[in-house]
């Protein structure tokens, strides 16, 4: 019974786990084959029982092995598809699309299977301590207090439904958080998921490599509607940044070849998406990678590109970063002044939503108008205000934060190379977000924030790794100049109790010498 052993033998100690797991699953897949029988009978849709019983499969294969389970998942970020639920009317009196992706039932199916594979082996902490998961907490509370204070003031053309499904879209992401950084527990899974990751981002990469030419701007797979060249722009600069990062800290050439050739197929999509932002947060994570890891040869490489683009760069992306400025296009005030600078209609769309900002400030400064109140794409920072106040703003200025500093302190305290890469780029990723989320709502992209949250949960858990690691040496350490041997009641591995606040708060150590 290969299959149920106990994966990471973390078990009770009293009952070895495949007696509890095998006929569980025995009885799950009668149970799933009788339920599957009787919804094909009673509604006689297939695609619908096919999708039902796609997810029993994963939640049982989640609750066999984790692992299984997350790699589902980071498949279906990118390849699962879109399905329209109707329209909402938005804050500004126009109406707009909701869509929901299979994804989003996987999420919850393999959420699932995690507490419920945790039960099995009767661990009583679900969720990986971190200096994040406070800073998700109080944004989270903050934006549920401002959407019961609309819906207690009766905010006009505020929408309920609308409000609902944006919650659920941000709890999703951080249930991705919690369950992967609960699911990830070494640098071996590191590996092997970031492998799903990069074929995922290959396939991806194919697709808007063969769209080139047949739409105007490249868009990700399976979107209902017009493409969104600025989603899968971030997504792309995501892969890049991601692959750059471990290139730089990859130990044989084979490895710098296939990342290398990894960030280079995933740059000629990202070129045709035209998506000015992307390509603005693409230059700060490659700055910010360089200055974090004092590259020069990333330095010299990135001023050469920046020298040639106007002669390298492909027409169409040379005369969309000239189209920003115009001669007959819009002006821009700054204070009721003109700046004498003229701009293309998209730009100003950025500009302007900063008036809706202002009005908002005058009507409901602290807690804002509620979520979804308003129909704001053109920025995250604008959106946040006007949905959750200045209290809002600084809530997400907070966890903004506490997400960089994590994950430049998992790439601090890792060893291993690869986990120094995947931390080293998760904090450039971040880095490039942030700029991403002036030009549009960066934070609440779906196909943007999956794999960025699944990302910063590995970093995540390989900090709390490296700092368990640090704190056993240091206990060892401090018994051998004592003339005795540390102790590890019951195996378990032996963590101070400084370090075990240390792992949850931000206020570390400082690393022992590589």
């Amino acid at each position: 019974m290969g299959l149920f052993r106990s994966e990471y033998k973390i078990g009770r100690g009293e009952t070895p786990e495949s007696r509890v797991e095998a006929p569980f699953f025995a009885l799950f897949v009668v149970f799933s084959a009788l339920s599957l029988f009787v919804l094909h009978v009673y509604v006689q849709v297939p695609h619908i029982t096919i999708a039902v019983g796609v997810s029993m499969f994963v939640f049982a294969a989640t609750v066999l092995r984790v692992e299984l389970g997350v790699y589902v998942l980071v498949i279906a970020m990118l390849l699962s598809p879109e399905i329209s639920s109707g329209t909402v009317r938005g804050g500004g009196g126009g109406w707009r699309n909701i869509t929901m992706r299979y994804d989003d039932v996987l999420i919850a199916v393999i959420f699932l299977g995690v507490m419920v594979k945790q039960a099995f082996e009767g661990r009583r902490r679900f969720f990986l301590p971190s200096p994040i998961n406070v800073a998700i907490l109080i944004y989270y509370a903050i934006a549920l207090v401002s959407c019961l204070l609309a819906l207690q003031r009766g905010v006009p053309m505020w929408d309920r439904k609308a409000a609902f499904f944006v919650m659920l879209k941000m709890a999703e992401f951080y249930m991705i958080f919690f369950l992967v950084g609960t699911a990830i527990r070494d640098s071996r899974q590191v590996r092997r998921q970031l492998a799903v990751f990069f074929v995922t981002a290959m396939i991806v990469a194919a697709y808007g490599i063969a769209m080139v030419g047949k739409e105007a701007r490249v868009g990700a797979p399976f979107e209902l509607g017009d493409t969104e060249p600025n989603t899968l722009g971030g997504y792309l600069m995501i892969v890049m940044v991601m692959a750059l990062s471990l290139l730089l800290h990859a130990r044989t050439k084979a490895a710098k070849a296939i990342l290398g050739l990894i960030a280079c197929v995933a740059f000629i999509p990202f070129l045709y998406t035209l998506s000015r932002a992307s390509y603005l947060a693409m230059l700060c994570a490659v700055l910010a990678l360089t200055i974090a890891k004092r590259s020069v040869l990333l330095a010299s490489v990135l001023c050469a590109v920046l020298v040639s683009s106007p002669f390298l760069m492909p027409e169409d992306v040379t005369r969309r970063v000239n189209y920003t400025f115009q001669p007959d296009g819009e002006h821009v005030t700054v204070g009721g002044m003109s700046t004498g600078i003229q701009v293309d209609k998209s730009t100003y769309e950025r500009i302007y939503v900063w008036k809706k900002v202002q009005y908002n400030l005058h009507v409901w400064p602290w807690l804002g108008g509620g979520v979804g109140w308003d129909t704001v794409l053109d920025s995250q920072y604008a959106r946040v205000i006007i949905e959750t106040g200045l209290i809002g703003m600084a809530a997400f200025l907070f966890l903004q934060f506490r997400l960089v500093r994590t994950a430049y302190e998992g790439y601090r305290w890792s060893r291993d190379w690869v986990v120094k890469g995947l931390a080293l780029g998760t904090f450039a990723v971040t880095m490039g977000l942030m700029v991403h989320s002036a030009g549009t709502i960066s934070f609440l992209i779906i196909r943007v924030m999956e794999p960025y949250w699944f990302l910063m949960a590995m970093t995540v858990s390989m900090r709390h790794l490296a700092i368990e690691e640090h704190a056993r040496l240091s206990e060892k350490r401090r018994a051998e100049s004592q003339g005795g041997a540390p102790e590890s009641p019951g195996g378990r591995s032996l963590v101070s109790p400084a370090a075990a606040r240390a792992i949850s708060s931000s206020r570390l150590p400082r690393p022992m010498a590589r």
